[in-house]
């Protein structure tokens, strides 16, 4: 049997909805695996309503339109208005009318339309908004990314269940998106939470790096690691980046180390854990015993 999701996606053109008007991507898009997978976890059911934070191309908007049906109702909110604009004249192009668009910043909600029954994330809070938990009714399903450790790039993807304004079941699954800020964020691939150094070039992204160690840290220790990670050769065969053995591998150096660190530049970004302990006079080189494998995975654009 065909689930619901799977259905309503037969039905819209992903190309269409993710290719602006010059034939170009959106930047960054999600791609539709990923979104159907967090649909299937919201379990939406017709004539619900709905609220999105992260309008991104559309394309979710599109699927959640289709899938809570003409008694359903949708609300999308997103920070960029030039994404909210083309997203609703896309939406009024296809004929959905049970979806309202509101450029705004998506931590407080949309209070106006509440209250939901299905809300979710396509962009990753510092912590759950308290507005989402408000204004999603008893028995609400919540699924959007959240971070679980101090450091840059240490996200999972939350279910959980609103019971009279808090949260239980809560279940983590893989999974990470852009971080929620207040305003549109135009240096895609830097995390804008919990980075200890920042190095910018003019041949790709910035290298960065976060660990809970460098928090506590003389800001000259985080600098002088980076710059040493920096000039690194990558060990490209270090690791099968198969997509099991990278969430295995993330999970275990996670949750076998109180002290867990990230890293990012032109090769990628991954996550490690110290040797031994960063101090202002230890060598920069010495405190990872373990490298993450270089990578591509950021995501900057919700879908």
């Amino acid at each position: 049997m065909t689930d619901l999701v799977s259905a309503v996606a037969a039905t819209i053109d992903y190309d269409d909805w993710t290719t602006t008007d010059d034939g170009d991507l959106v930047p960054q898009i999600t791609t539709d695996t990923t979104i159907h997978d967090m649909l299937r976890l919201l379990d939406i059911q017709p004539g619900m309503t709905v609220m999105e934070i992260g309008t991104g191309s559309g394309y979710s908007g599109s699927l959640l339109s289709g899938i809570a049906g003409a008694d359903g109702h949708v609300v999308s909110v997103d920070i960029d208005p030039s994404l909210v604009e083309r997203a609703r004249t896309r939406h009024k192009r296809a004929g959905h009318t049970n979806i309202e668009l509101h450029a705004a910043d998506g931590f407080h909600g949309w209070a106006a339309s509440a209250p939901f029954d299905r809300i979710v994330g396509w962009v990753t809070p510092h912590v759950l908004p308290t507005a989402w938990v408000e204004q999603a009714k008893t028995g609400a399903v919540i699924v959007a990314p959240v971070k679980i450790a101090d450091i840059a790039g240490t996200n999972a993807i939350l279910r959980c269940v609103v019971d009279g304004g808090t949260v239980r079941d809560g279940e983590l699954h893989p999974g990470s998106f852009i971080e929620m800020a207040p305003e549109i964020i135009t240096e895609l691939g830097l995390p804008i939470r919990y980075v200890d150094a920042v190095h910018r070039t003019t041949a790709g992204p910035a290298w960065w790096i976060s660990a809970h160690q460098l928090h506590q840290q003389p800001s000259t220790v985080a600098d002088q690691l980076l710059s040493d990670v920096a000039h690194a050769e990558p060990e490209p065969e270090f690791f099968d980046r198969h997509a099991d053995d990278w969430s295995g591998f993330t999970t275990f150096l996670l949750a076998s180390s109180t002290n867990p660190a990230s890293v990012g530049g032109t090769h990628g970004w991954g996550i490690g854990r110290p040797r031994r302990t960063v101090s202002p006079s230890a060598s920069a080189t010495a405190p990872f015993s373990e490298r993450a494998p270089t990578r591509h995975t950021t995501k900057s654009r919700p879908s």
